[in-house]
């Protein structure tokens, strides 16, 4: 008796504030990836060490943790009335390996409302499109590989397609076909140091038309220290029936911390995917022109196991290569190459909640 007591105290505790906050919207969410790959080097003199690895995210020679999709997170919606929806997101980042680590994806609060939806707090930039690639996040991804930003590997935070950027201001609204989505991430010590970043997208029935710009001048978050930093692309999504096809031409240029031009060039992306019932076939090119002749190729050919929604298998292939290379450890030189390629031969599993 005195048990059935206590779960109804119990149950009632939990109750009333359920009710009082029936106009709220309390969603918990979270992501895990893990792959199993063998990566292969060739002109690496010997130093890569060729090998199985089980790793989150990360590309064709590169089995860190990084670039990956895990996750857990919190997201609210608390209805204000009138149309006026007030949000708050929290994320933090996961690996299967280390559990979670010290950097947080979104944490914003905001407002949604006819007048469209207002943002502030750490986000990714609106230049991102990152999930147009539909190998995003496994070790397949281009955005590690050469076909898209960063070019061939290398950080580049928020500003290329990927992470997070602190102390943003974003607006986004459809008007028509057309949708806008603009930000600004304000630098605290000196303000005329802001970065920007815009995109429209064009609904054009079967294509999303779109075009994204990054403008990042001596901003302090930028990865080499607060320099410059510019990006520009277009991009068109077309899918009919089982089929999707994705384009990318991006054109970008930074400096390092003395001024001088880091890198400066074009990647190229071509995705096209096949749908068989709950099977996925992709293929994905890409190509990273840089102006100092140190090109980038980028394939990978996979296919993906849709379980359910939330539940999805993967395996492929994946190659990149660099010419005019260098392989470093911490930094440190240990090889000059000529043509540097790595091949990543694997699958994993992604479940979602």
């Amino acid at each position: 008796m005195k048990k059935q007591i206590l779960a109804v105290a119990v149950a009632g505790a939990f109750a009333v504030p359920a009710f009082a906050a029936a106009d709220t919207n309390v969603t918990l969410f979270g992501q895990l990836q893990t792959q199993v790959v063998h990566h292969s080097a060739s002109g690496d003199s010997g130093f890569f060490n060729d090998g199985f690895r089980v790793h989150d995210g990360g590309a064709a020679g590169n089995f860190g943790d990084g670039a990956n999709p895990n996750r857990i997170g919190v997201m609210i919606n608390h209805d204000l009335g009138n149309g006026l929806t007030a949000l708050a997101k929290i994320e933090q980042n996961v690996t299967t390996g280390d559990g979670f680590d010290s950097s947080a994806r979104d944490v914003y609060v905001g407002l949604d409302g006819n007048f469209g939806r207002v943002l502030a707090g750490r986000m990714a930039s609106p230049y991102v499109t990152a999930g147009k690639d539909p190998l995003n996040a496994t070790f397949m991804q281009a955005r590690t590989q050469g076909g898209r930003l960063p070019p061939g590997g290398g950080g580049l935070g928020g500003l290329g397609e990927g992470s997070y950027l602190d102390n943003g201001l974003a607006y986004s609204n459809s008007f028509g076909m057309v949708s806008l989505n603009v930000a600004a991430f304000v630098d605290n010590g000196d303000d005329s140091n802001t970065a920007f970043a815009g995109r429209l997208n064009f609904d054009l029935g079967p294509v999303d038309l779109y075009v994204a710009h990054n403008h990042a001048d001596d901003y302090v978050d930028h990865p080499i220290g607060g320099q410059d930093f510019r990006a520009s692309k277009i991009g068109a999504d077309w899918r009919s029936g089982p089929f999707r096809l994705v384009g990318e031409v991006t054109d970008f240029k930074w400096e390092d911390a003395a001024g001088d031009t880091a890198a400066d060039g074009n990647t190229y992306f071509l995705s096209g995917t096949y749908t068989m019932g709950r099977n996925d076939f992709v293929l994905n090119l890409g190509h990273a022109r840089l102006k100092d002749d140190n090109n980038v190729d980028y394939a990978a050919v996979a296919v993906k196991h849709n379980f359910s929604n939330r539940v999805m298998a993967f395996a492929g292939v994946s190659y990149n290569s660099t010419d005019n290379s260098t392989l470093d450890s911490d930094s440190d030189v240990i090889a000059d190459t000529g043509s540097l390629s790595f091949t990543g031969v694997g699958g994993g599993m992604r479940v979602s909640f």
